[in-house]
Order: C-alpha cells, then structure tokens, then sequence
C-alpha cells in the first residue's frame, strides 16, 4: 500500500498497521482488540484469557509477513522475549480461522470475527497484551493534489467512520 501512495497509483487507502511517511496523513476510523482463536477442544478453549508467554510453544496460523496480523503477532513475542513457531502461512487472511478449527494452530483474529459467524467454530480468548489491538486508518498523501471525488470519499468516510469505537 505504502509503494502504491508513493507512486501515485492510489489516492487513499484503509491501513491495517502503522504506514510511516512525512508526507503521509492519516485519520483513525476504528479500533478493536485482537483476540486468540483456538480450535475447539483446544487445552487453552475453556479458557477468557491467556498471556503471551504461556503461548510460546503454541503453533500459530498467520499470514505472511506484511500482513497485520504477522506483524502484532511478533511484536508480541518479541516484547516477551519470545520466538513466534509459525505451524501455517498464507496470503489469505479469511481462511485463517478454518486452520485454526482444522486443528493446524493458534493464531490472532480481531474481535469483529467473533461477530461475523459461528462457522467454522474456534474457541475466542482475550490476550493480556493492551498492544493486541487492530487499528484501521485511512491514509494518503498530503503532498500531492487529490481530486474532488477523493477528498469527498475521505471526508465522508471519516465523518461517518472516526468515531470512538468501543468493543462488544
């Protein structure tokens, strides 16, 4: 996302980690903690909440690195003096959740996708980490014209969409 500002190719875009520039701005439109999904019979499913370091052994679906959800999920370990074991990686955020019902790992979801279904069934922890959070923003470039169409996206995007969000 961060080369298609630069290079003109987008106008804005909806950022799901931090994109750094001098020229980049950006309005907040949403955050939301980002929960552990384990498969269902899991030693961890009776369980509301866990810490980052009882999860050290623990296999891990995830997305490829670039995706937001790699990024917390070794920022995470990192700040614990952990190393993440990545059992699956992909290029398709969506079918995380079905590995981890397969019975492949554990892996990061934000809570939104509690909501959206039952199916495939995980069982839903929250992480004693207050940085396992998502936050989506959207960004562009202030150095560079935007037309009328874009600034008015923007604006009613962030009129209808930046206010504090509060999870369920």
């Amino acid at each position: 996302m961060l080369g298609q500002l630069r290079t003109g190719e987008v106008d804005l875009c909806l950022a799901s980690q931090p994109l750094a520039g001098s020229s980049l701005d950006t309005i907040e439109l949403a955050s939301e903690e980002v929960l552990l999904a384990v498969p269902p019979g899991h030693q961890l499913a009776r369980r509301s909440r866990v810490g980052i370091s009882e999860l050290a052994a623990e296999p891990f679906v995830t997305t490829r690195p670039g995706y937001w959800q790699r990024a917390l999920a070794d920022q995470l370990f990192a700040r614990a003096g952990l190393q993440l074991v990545v059992a699956c990686e992909g290029d398709e955020p969506g079918a995380i959740r079905g590995l981890i019902s397969a019975g492949l790992g554990v892996g990061l979801l934000p809570a939104i996708s509690r909501q959206a279904t039952a199916h495939p069934p995980v069982a839903w922890l929250s992480l004693d980490a207050p940085a396992a959070r998502r936050t989506l923003r959207l960004v562009w470039r202030r150095d560079i014209y935007l037309s009328g169409a874009a600034r008015r996206f923007r604006d009613i995007v962030a009129e209808r969409l930046s206010q504090p969000s509060a999870d369920p």
